[in-house]
Parts: C-alpha cells; structure tokens; sequence
C-alpha cells in the first residue's frame, strides 16, 4: 500500500530553537534575571533566573526569529551593577531537539 497522500509535505518545525548563556558579576557566576526581546516591537519573548552556583541559563523551544532580531538582557535587581544588554542575537537551533 501507498500512504504518500496521507504525509503529505513535512511540517516545518518553529519551535527547536534556543538561546543560553553565563551570567557573571565581577568574574563570578551569578543568579540574575535574563530576558529576551524581539528586537522588531520590543515584546518580551521569554524570561528566565540563571543557575545558583554556575550562573549558566537557557531559554528552549523558541520560534525561528530572523537573523539578530533578539536583545538579551541581565538584570541586576541589587542595584549595585547596570544592566548586562547583548544586542543583535540570534538563536541556536537546539542539539538533539
């Protein structure tokens, strides 16, 4: 049997990709707030607190944003520190998703 009009064209996946990172102060892994912005209107994407002890963060199963349409942000509620901005960012396409 023959089920080909069944699958049809594959579906486009837009929900594998990713961003991660480290959140340091002074050298030094640290828990912050991390928010992502679509650069084009501003709107929050996604938020997350980065790791005690390791600082590491990932934000997973984004959509596709185009090419540096992101804005990173670390927030330092102490307010000791200004705010840590990485502009222009583009997601990953997730290993193994």
């Amino acid at each position: 049997m023959i089920f080909d009009f069944i699958a049809g064209p594959p579906i486009q996946r837009t929900d594998r990709h990713r961003l991660a990172g480290v959140v340091t102060v002074d050298g030094t892994p640290a828990v912050r707030l991390v928010a992502v912005f679509d650069r084009r209107d501003m709107s929050l994407v996604a938020a997350t607190l980065s790791a005690h002890g390791t600082g590491a963060w990932e934000i997973a199963g984004l959509p596709e944003y185009a090419e540096g349409s992101l804005l990173v942000v670390a927030l330092d509620d102490s307010g000791q520190y200004n705010a840590e901005v990485a502009d222009y960012v583009s997601q990953v396409t997730g290993v193994g998703v």
